[in-house]
C-alpha cells in the first residue's frame, strides 16, 4: 500500500523523564485531548466511552475491553467484571504485529503495547481521551525502530465501533512492512450474558465465523439458538467486523495466523470457522515514506440483520472510498454529542481548561443517566399519544378527538392547558407526567455487575426513542441538575415525583417513562430484598420545590388545589408496631394477592393499574397539598426525639448506609433535611391563595393525631 499523500501532524513527544507519568491537554488530529504519558506505569484503571446512540464501551488502560449496543446481552466482546477486563488484553480485543520486510532489518515482529517492551527506555507510551469523552487513543512510539503506532476507538450509529489505526514512519528513509492487525474473541449475536458466562464452552460449540470473500466482511453468528428444548430455534442476526483503508489485505479467522506471522511462516486465509472463538485478523504489506503514515479502520457492530448485512456488503464492494464516509460519520457523531451536552448548558469557555472540561463531563453523564429533552419544550404529539395509550388506554380512547386536533408538535404548557380545558382529570394528570426525554438509560458498568444497564436510544426502525429509566435516587438527582437548563419542565418532574409515592409516604425502587417499579420477593436470589427506598426522599423533593419557587413563584400555589395527583399502590404492608418491636429488621410484608390484582389491572388498562383506585376503577386523585403533607407526616411519625428519623422500612438513606447504618436505626440526615423542608412548606401554605383545600379523611385524621402529639409535648 502506498503511504498517505500528505504528512500527518505528529503529537508532541512527552516532555517528561523516561518512566514518569504526567498529564496535560494536547491537540491531536484537530481535537483537544487529555494525554497521560507513561500511563502503563499507573495502576490499571477502567474507562467508559460515550456515544450519541446506544453504543457502549468499557475499556481498561491495559487495552482489555467489552463493547456492544443497548445492553450486555448485545455485546461484541465478552462482558466481564473489571478485574477480568484488566487481564482480557491477553486474549480479547485489539492485537497488532509489525514486521520489517527490507534487508538487514529486524526479523522479529514488533508488538505494540506488549508487556515485554514496557520497560524499554526507547519505548514511549501515551494514552489520550478527547475532551468530549467519545474517543480514546492508545499510542506507542518505538524510537529505536523509528516507528509510532496508535489506535483510536470511536463510535457512530451508522457503522458501530470504529478502531482507527495509524502507523507512522519516523525514519529518514522509507520502510517496507508487513502488518497483522485485528480483533480477537469476537462474540456472535444471540448468546445472552448469563449463558456465555456460565456455559462458555457450550456457546463456543455453536459459534460460526465466516468471511464474505468479495467484501472481506466478517460475520459472527450462531449456527442455531442455544436451547435444551426439542424445538427449532434460529438466530437471524449477527455481529460484523470489516476493514477499509488498505488497498490490499487478507482476512484470517484463526489465532494460528498470529503464530504463523510471528514466526515468519505463510498465513492461511480461512473463509469459515466453526465451534471455536471468532477473530477478525487482517494482514497487509505496507510501503511508507519517511514522515508519512498508513491508516486503516476496523469497524465492528452488533445485532445486524440480513438486510443490513446485505446492504453493508454492497457498500463495501461498490464504494471503495467508504473510509471517507466513516470519517464523516464519526465527525457527525461528535457534533451530535456536542449538541446534546450544549442543550443542557454543558459548553463553557474558560481560561481553566480542567474546569470547563470537567463541567462538560458532568453534564454529559448527567444527560446519560436522566435523559435530556428531545427539542427544548416542544413535544411530539405522536409520541405523547403512544405514551398516553401505554399509561391508560381508556383515557386515550375518550380523548381521541382532542388528540386529533393537536398539531404534530406542541409546547409543554400548551398541552397542559389543553388538558385542563378537557376537564378530564386523568388526562390532565398524564399530561403533567409526560416528559419527552431521550438518551437516558438504566445505569451499570463492569465495576458494579449487579446493575444491569440498558440504553434504549432508538427503536427497531432506527428512529430516536424517547425513554428514560433509573433508580429513584439516580433519576431525581440528575433531573435536579437538568432543570437549571430546562426549568419549564419543573411541574412535570414534580408531578412524576409525587405521583409515584405511596399513601404511607414512601417511594418505589425505580422510575421510568412507563411509570414505576418495585422489588419483588425472589427467595432463590441472595441479592433479592424488598423495602421502601427512602433515599434522600425529602431533600430531593425540597430542591425541586425550591427551584420551582425561584423560577416561577406562583407555580406551586397554582398547583396546590389541583386534584390531578395520584398515589402508587405498591404491594407492601408495613407491619404493626408490635410486630416491628419483636423484629425491627423485618418490618415489611409482601402482599401477593395485591400484587396479582395490580398485574391484572395493568394488563387491562395500562400502567395506571399500578396506582391507587376508586371503587369504580378510576384513579384516586388528590391535590398537591396532600401529596406534600403525606411524606412529612410519615417522617414525623417515625421521629425519635434527640436522635433522628427511625428508618423502619428495610432500606436506609444512602448517606446513612455509608456510615454503617444497615437499614435499621435513626437517620440524622433525614432529620436535618426535614427541618428545612418544613420551613419551606409552612411558608408555601401561608402565602398560598386562601382556599378550602380538601384532604383524604385518612390524611386529615393522621394530621390531627400528629398535631395533637406535638402540641401536647
Amino acid at each position: 500500500m502506498p503511504s498517505s499523500p500528505a504528512p500527518a501532524p505528529r503529537p508532541a513527544r512527552a516532555l517528561t523523564p523516561p518512566g514518569s507519568t504526567a498529564g496535560s491537554f494536547v491537540m491531536l488530529d484537530g481535537q483537544e485531548y487529555y494525554r497521560i504519558s507513561a500511563y502503563h506505569r499507573m495502576t490499571p484503571f477502567l474507562m467508559s466511552l460515550a456515544s450519541e446512540s446506544d453504543l457502549w464501551m468499557s475499556v481498561t488502560s491495559r487495552g482489555g475491553l467489552t463493547a456492544g449496543r443497548v445492553d450486555s446481552d448485545h455485546s461484541l466482546f465478552p462482558y466481564l467484571t473489571v478485574d477480568q477486563l484488566h487481564d482480557a488484553h491477553h486474549h480479547t480485543g485489539p492485537v497488532t504485529l509489525i514486521r520489517f520486510d527490507g534487508p538487514n532489518e529486524e526479523t522479529l515482529p514488533w508488538k505494540p503495547f506488549a508487556e515485554v517492551t514496557s520497560e524499554n527506555p526507547e519505548v514511549e507510551r501515551n494514552l489520550y481521551k478527547n475532551a468530549i469523552g467519545n474517543r480514546l487513543v492508545f499510542e506507542e512510539v518505538n524510537h529505536e525502530l523509528g516507528l509510532a503506532f496508535r489506535y483510536c476507538w470511536s463510535a457512530c450509529d451508522e457503522f458501530g465501533w470504529v478502531r482507527t489505526s495509524t502507523l507512522e514512519n519516523r525514519r529518514n528513509s522509507s520502510v517496507q512492512l508487513s502488518v497483522m492487525d485485528g480483533l480477537r474473541n469476537v462474540l456472535p449475536h444471540g448468546a445472552p450474558l448469563h449463558l456465555y458466562q456460565q456455559a462458555s464452552n457450550l456457546v463456543d460449540a455453536y459459534k460460526k465465523s465466516e468471511v464474505e470473500p468479495a467484501s472481506g466482511l466478517g460475520i459472527f453468528s450462531l449456527t442455531a439458538g442455544i436451547t435444551d428444548r426439542a424445538e427449532a430455534l434460529e438466530v437471524l442476526r449477527a455481529n460484523t467486523v470489516w476493514c477499509c483503508g488498505l488497498d490490499d489485505f487478507k482476512v484470517h479467522l484463526s489465532l494460528d495466523a498470529l503464530t504463523d506471522f510471528r514466526e515468519g511462516r505463510s498465513v492461511n486465509e480461512e473463509k469459515i470457522l466453526n465451534g471455536v472463538r471468532g477473530n477478525y485478523l487482517i494482514s497487509s504489506k505496507l510501503s511508507i515514506e519517511s514522515g508519512r503514515t498508513a491508516k486503516w479502520h476496523l469497524t465492528a457492530d452488533a445485532g445486524r440483520d440480513h438486510i443490513q448485512i446485505t446492504e453493508l456488503r454492497r457498500r463495501l464492494i461498490e464504494n471503495r472510498s467508504i473510509n471517507l464516509r466513516i470519517e464523516d460519520a464519526l465527525q457527525d457523531a461528535d457534533n451530535k454529542l456536542m449538541r446534546n451536552v450544549g442543550s443542557a448548558d454543558g459548553l463553557q469557555i474558560s481560561g481553566h481548561k480542567e474546569a470547563a472540561n470537567h463541567h462538560f463531563a458532568n453534564v454529559l453523564f448527567n444527560n446519560m443517566r436522566g435523559g435530556v429533552p428531545q427539542k427544548n419544550y416542544e413535544l411530539p404529539v405522536k409520541d405523547f399519544t403512544s405514551f398516553l395509550q401505554d399509561m391508560n388506554l381508556n383515557v386515550a380512547l375518550r380523548n381521541e378527538e382532542l388528540l386529533d386536533r393537536l398539531p404534530s408538535r406542541i409546547g409543554v404548557k400548551e398541552l397542559q392547558a389543553a388538558a385542563r380545558e378537557s376537564q378530564d382529570v386523568e388526562f390532565e394528570r398524564i399530561c403533567h407526567e409526560y416528559l419527552p426525554f431521550h438518551f437516558g438509560r438504566r445505569h451499570g458498568d463492569p465495576s458494579r455487575p449487579w446493575n444491569r444497564f440498558s440504553i434504549r436510544a432508538q427503536n427497531e426502525l432506527g428512529e430516536r426513542q424517547l425513554h428514560y429509566e433509573g433508580n429513584w435516587r439516580d433519576i431525581f438527582q440528575n433531573w435536579e441538575a437538568l432543570i437549571t437548563a430546562f426549568p419549564g419542565f419543573l411541574p412535570s418532574i414534580i408531578a412524576k415525583f409525587v405521583n409515584a409515592s405511596t399513601v404511607d409516604g414512601f417511594n418505589p425502587y425505580r422510575i421510568s417513562r412507563e411509570g414505576l417499579d418495585w422489588e419483588t420477593v425472589t427467595p432463590e436470589d441472595p441479592w433479592s430484598n424488598i423495602g421502601y427506598w427512602g433515599d434522600h426522599q425529602i431533600i430531593y423533593l425540597l430542591k425541586l420545590l425550591e427551584s420551582a419557587h425561584r423560577y416561577e413563584p406562583a407555580m406551586l400555589g397554582n398547583l396546590l388545589e389541583r386534584e390531578i395527583f395520584s398515589y402508587a399502590e405498591i404491594p407492601y404492608i408495613i407491619k404493626s408496631y408490635e410486630e416491628i418491636l419483636r423484629d425491627p429488621t423485618a418490618t415489611i410484608k409482601f402482599d401477593y394477592e395485591k400484587a396479582a390484582r395490580i398485574d391484572i389491572r395493568v394488563g387491562e388498562k395500562g400502567m395506571d393499574g399500578k396506582l391507587l383506585e376508586n371503587p369504580d376503577g378510576s384513579v384516586y386523585h388528590v391535590n398537591l397539598m396532600e401529596k406534600l403533607l403525606v411524606p412529612i407526616l410519615s417522617k414525623l411519625s417515625n421521629l425519635i426525639p434527640d436522635a433522628g428519623i427511625w428508618m423502619n422500612t428495610q432500606r436506609p438513606e444512602w448517606n446513612d448506609a455509608n456510615n454503617a447504618l444497615g437499614g435499621g436505626g435513626v437517620s440524622v440526615v433525614t432529620l436535618n433535611h426535614l427541618r428545612r423542608h418544613l420551613s419551606f412548606v409552612a411558608e408555601l401554605f401561608e402565602n398560598a391563595p386562601q382556599l378550602e383545600l380538601p384532604l383524604s379523611s385518612e390524611v386529615a385524621e393522621w394530621l390531627g393525631e400528629i398535631s395533637s402529639v406535638f402540641e401536647n409535648e
